[in-house]
C-alpha cells in the first residue's frame, strides 16, 4: 500500500512540475486529484474499467486522460491499471496467505486465472503461488 501512495505522490509532483499552458496545467491538477481519489476507492480493481469510463467519471475527455498518463505519469492507463492491481493482489496474498489465488484474482479486476499468473510472473518474477508460500513462511516466523 505503501507503494501505491509513493507511486501518487510522486505523480502528483509531476503534475504540478510539468511545463503546461495554464488551463492544461488546471486540468492536469484537477485529474490528479480525481486519480488520488480513485485509487483510495480501490476503483482499478473494477474488472471491466477502461479509460473512457475513468474519463467519464473524471469530467474529462479520453484523450486528456489519456495524454495526462503519458506525458505526466510517463505510462498508458491499462499499464498503471496492471500495477495497481498486481501490488494490491500482493498485499491480499500476504495478508491472507491461505486465500485462494483465482478469489484473489477476481477481486483485483482480473478474471482470469491464467493471465493473472501470467501479468504476477512478469511483473514480480515469480508466480503468486510462490509469493504466497513466501508470506505463509514469513508470518509462521512471526
Amino acid at each position: 500500500m505503501k507503494k501505491v501512495f509513493s507511486f501518487m505522490i510522486r505523480m502528483l509532483m509531476r503534475c504540478y512540475s510539468t511545463v503546461a499552458e495554464p488551463s492544461q496545467r488546471s486540468v492536469n491538477a484537477r485529474i490528479a486529484r480525481k486519480l488520488h481519489l480513485w485509487v483510495a476507492e480501490k476503483k482499478y480493481c473494477c474488472p471491466d474499467i477502461s479509460i473512457s469510463d475513468v474519463a467519464e467519471e473524471f469530467g474529462v475527455s479520453e484523450e486528456a486522460l489519456s495524454f495526462y498518463f503519458t506525458s505526466v505519469v510517463g505510462e498508458r492507463f491499462c499499464t498503471i491499471r496492471k500495477k495497481l492491481r498486481l501490488e494490491e493482489a500482493r498485499r491480499i496474498i500476504c495478508e491472507n496467505p491461505g486465500c485462494k489465488l483465482s478469489h484473489v484474482a477476481a477481486k483485483v479486476g482480473i478474471s482470469d486465472k491464467c493471465n493473472f499468473r501470467k501479468q504476477f510472473y512478469s511483473e514480480y518474477g515469480l508466480p503468486p503461488s510462490d509469493w504466497q508460500k513466501q508470506c505463509a513462511r514469513m508470518k509462521k516466523k512471526r
